[in-house]
């Protein structure tokens, strides 16, 4: 090939690293199954609970209470999908977890009791578990290193950009007032499951196992070798990263859950308010998420979770002090919060996604990972009723509440960090030696080792033409 044919490629390659874009080539139906389940998804968030109450006589709170005793019924399904990941592997579980979907979201139209409804929810949440253990698993698969942390931002960009535009359509299609718009809906989005779960059958190329870990990690896939749970029950470390992510996960609760109750209900803000401020989250996680997690290729996964921690910090200050200043400033405080809460939270996001799926044994990271959606659960259960208690009444109390669950969390990545230096450390080593061109995926070749010289000296290895270098 010629230097002509190469030079577009090396721009390219050049470009892709500074915006953060992991390698695609043969990759094309795995970026469009996330894009076309995540669209589906989005188009589906407006009727996410308005579906049953349009198309059935239950009330409100049936709805409510459904939903809530099939989420329950839903929690003891993850250590489940757990197994199933480590047996069959991720990729036959997301096609599955797929399958599931697209039978569940088709049940949706059937639904004519509050037993009934429990049932559907029921397996829509198995699947919805399937998919969050399968997932993560998946791209570890996929990539390794700091291709690993670029693949999950520039997905968590690309589903943020397709839920956007699937609720942007779904709300157009509630918003026509034609009386089968719902029912359309959600047959789409089964259509979305069911063509998902086809490209992920056949994803274009072979995923197969990551590379082995380094040497000096071969002692723990040793130990977990034997698999099951008892490979995770004896590694302090992975008590520690459990301990610190459910209470890290609490401040996810600030842009969904706390800011629209305190903007509107607490302060008196215009409603526009929460929804622009929503709107501006998504957005800067499309435009700089991948861009900002090569930035942070050299960094310690650890130290990047301590810093979206500090971060988040941040945003709960502002908001603490939120009272003391009106209007335009009031305003511009709100906006600043979300901002800071924004790039702690796509900081973090790729970093922790990245420990959870390599930090345990190959043959153990499905259970793990199991794990790790309960500790979402966790705060998806008691943090709504944490807020619904503190946020009138207490809420310097509250501040301080979810400020401790953050610190905490922090503290314990930066604990789990010191443990195992090796399992939370940069996707990318710093480069020392000669720098190599900028945006350039190719690293300098090391230097050859030492060997043994004629004269008993250690030295280099023969150089070109046959010499030495000085010893």
């Amino acid at each position: 090939m010629t230097p002509e044919e190469n030079a577009p490629r090396s721009r390219k390659g050049r470009l892709a690293d500074r915006l953060g874009v992991p390698r695609l080539s043969g990759n094309g139906r795995i970026v469009t199954a996330t894009a076309l389940d995540s669209f589906g998804v989005g188009m589906f968030i407006p009727l996410n609970f308005l579906f049953f109450l349009l198309t059935t006589d239950l009330t409100v709170q049936q709805v409510g209470y459904g939903t809530s005793l099939a989420t329950l019924l839903s929690l003891p399904v993850a250590p489940l999908a757990g197994i199933a990941v480590d047996r069959w592997g991720p990729k036959a579980s997301l096609v599955a977890n797929n399958l599931l979907s697209t039978v569940g979201y088709l049940c949706y139209l059937l639904v004519d009791s509050q037993a009934s409804l429990v049932a559907v929810l029921f397996v829509v949440l198995c699947a919805e578990r399937l998919y969050w253990v399968s997932w993560p698993a998946f791209v570890a698969d996929l990539a390794q290193g700091e291709e690993l942390d670029r693949w999950y931002a520039f997905t968590a960009a690309g589903k943020n950009a397709s839920v956007g535009i699937g609720g942007a359509v779904g709300g157009a299609l509630l918003g026509t007032g034609w009386s089968g718009a719902a029912v359309l809906i959600v047959v789409l989005n089964a259509g979305t499951s069911a063509l998902t779960a086809l490209l992920f059958a056949y994803p274009g190329r072979r995923v197969g196992t990551a590379a082995p870990r380094p040497a000096a990690t071969a002692p723990e896939a040793a130990d977990g070798a034997a698999g099951g749970w008892r490979s995770l029950l004896g590694d302090r470390t992975v008590f520690v990263l459990i301990a610190a992510q459910t209470a890290f996960v609490f401040a996810w609760l600030i842009p969904t859950t706390v800011l629209p109750v305190y903007l509107v209900a607490v302060r008196g803000l215009p409603a526009w308010l929460p929804s622009t401020a929503f709107t501006l989250n998504a957005l800067l996680i499309v435009v700089a998420q991948s861009a900002l997690t090569a930035r942070l290729a050299t960094v310690r996964r650890s130290r990047v979770v301590v810093r979206s921690a500090a971060l988040m910090l941040c945003t709960l200050l502002l908001l603490a002090i939120l009272p003391a200043a009106g209007g335009a400033v009031g305003v511009a405080l709100v906006f600043t919060a979300v901002a800071l809460f924004t790039f702690g939270q796509m900081a973090a996001t790729p970093a922790m996604t990245a420990v959870s799926a390599t930090v345990a044994p190959r043959q153990a990271r499905g259970r793990y990972l199991s794990v790790v959606n309960l500790t979402w659960t966790v705060s998806a259960i008691t943090g709504p009723a944490l807020v619904g208690a503190l946020i009138e009444g207490h809420t310097l109390l509250l501040w301080a509440v979810l400020a401790v669950l953050t610190a905490l969390g922090g503290l314990g990545y930066h604990v789990a960090g010191r443990m195992s230096p090796e399992r939370l450390g940069a996707p990318r080593a710093p480069v020392t030696g000669p720098e190599p061109p900028a945006g350039s995926r190719h690293r300098p070749p090391p230097d050859p080792p030492r060997t043994p010289r004629a004269d008993g000296r250690s030295g280099r290895g023969p150089g070109r033409g046959g010499t030495s270098r000085p010893g």
